[in-house]
């Protein structure tokens, strides 16, 4: 038998939290809707216990993985016939979340109070995106809210699984790069001034290889101060070189032209791009507005400007495919795919075509990225820690030598 812990409403509005023992989670469904519940969560207990939410092990952040909960749990209310008013209050006295369930009630009276949903969210944007509200203001609009909810809960998941891909990949990169410093590190500030004392006290003349690996750690160890102001100074040329917003473009464009990593940039950006555009017109949003707030969620610069120039052109009354296709940074098959989806009426199906094609080849990149770094890391890491005890071995051999 497994315990699984849920979260739960009964016919009557009342909140309901506990755990329940059943072989199986679909049992579990089954026991809770005998008792006349409608779940709103249901989730094991070990499962809880292995995998501590973002927001505790962050002091307290709210995280994606509690708002895609909420998202879906409210669809799940609504679904159900529960009035909106009543799914919040009910949101907000299960939430265990303190901060989140500050938020969450401040919504509810809100709502209670005469405002519309989107509104009481939009007053809560470190919380919201923009995306969510103009999402929520859409199916209000339209009348199919609990539908857009499901919807942003998805939406939240695609981009929660892409993000997680990307991170996992790059940490044992990092760890090689981390552990590569701290062994030249050690070498050089502790083995190396010990052998060099003995290197000094022999009178032998030393190779050179020898020679320049102990020029190397009197520098590191006379001059260790120049390294951080060395990046003091670069990262400030960095902030003088991006204060402008000509600065940053040419940022984000040398960005995309970086060997396999431009690619992997440009491909997951797309994909957010055409998800969330896709999303938001499903949503009954405007497209102006869909692509304001599509474009200003992506990180590169470069791309942003270019979303700039489509909102331009959109506003004109001219389709943003052709565009597209005459700017580099954006990937050729997916602004021809666009430009099909525009000349059919069939935009949101083809970027969401879009998004799932390119979703696949961002996990393929960062997989041939990461198996490509690995190595190239290795070697350089390698080849640095040999040349520093081939030198050494060499002044040994040479102490020893002269010594006979």
């Amino acid at each position: 038998m497994t315990k699984f812990s849920y979260k739960a409403m009964t016919a009557a509005g009342e909140a309901r939290s506990g755990t329940i023992e059943a072989p199986s989670q679909a049992q579990a469904v089954r026991l809770l809707q005998q008792n006349g519940l409608v779940i709103l969560n249901l989730g094991s207990n070990a499962a809880q216990e292995s995998s501590p939410s973002v927001s505790r092990s962050l002091g307290g952040r709210i995280s994606a993985q509690q708002l895609m909960e909420f998202s879906t749990e409210t669809s799940a209310l609504l679904d159900a016939k529960i009035p909106l008013e009543e799914a919040l209050k009910t949101q907000a006295d299960l939430c265990e979340h303190p901060k989140f369930k500050e938020v969450l009630t401040e919504v509810w009276k809100d709502v209670n109070g005469g405002a519309s949903f989107a509104d009481a969210l939009a007053r809560h944007p470190k919380v919201f995106e923009r995306f969510y509200s103009n999402m929520v203001r859409g199916g209000e609009a339209s009348g199919s809210l609990e539908l857009i909810m499901q919807r942003i809960a998805s939406l939240m998941e695609r981009r929660q699984t892409l993000r997680s891909k990307v991170t996992s990949a790059m940490i044992y990169p990092s760890l090689l790069l981390i552990m590569g410093i701290g062994v030249v590190a050690g070498l050089m500030l502790f083995l190396i001034p010990k052998l060099t004392e003995m290197f000094a006290e022999s009178g032998q003349l030393l190779p050179a290889s020898t020679r320049a690996v102990i020029a190397m750690s009197e520098f590191n160890r006379d001059y260790w101060w120049f390294a951080p102001i060395l990046a003091v100074g670069g990262f400030g040329a960095f902030k003088f070189f991006t204060r402008s917003d000509e600065g940053k473009i040419k940022w984000g464009l040398q960005m995309l032209k970086v060997p396999m990593l431009g690619r992997l940039i440009a491909e997951a950006e797309t994909s957010r791009f055409c998800r969330m555009l896709s999303a938001l017109l499903d949503g009954q949003v405007p497209i102006l507005q869909s692509i304001s707030i599509t474009g200003g969620t992506l990180s590169n610069p470069a791309l942003r400007h270019l979303m700039n120039k489509v909102y331009e052109t959109v506003q004109a009354g001219r389709p943003m495919g052709p565009l597209l296709q005459q700017h580099p940074e954006f990937p050729r098959l997916a602004s021809r795919m666009v430009t099909m989806g525009e000349e059919s009426g069939e935009l949101g199906t083809m970027l969401n075509k879009v998004a799932d094609r390119y979703e696949e080849k961002v996990s393929a990149t960062t997989d041939r990225f990461v198996s490509v770094l690995e190595p190239i890391m290795i070697v350089v890491m390698g080849i640095f820690v040999a040349f520093i005890v081939i030198g050494m071995m060499q002044g040994m051999m040479a102490m020893s030598t002269g010594g006979r």
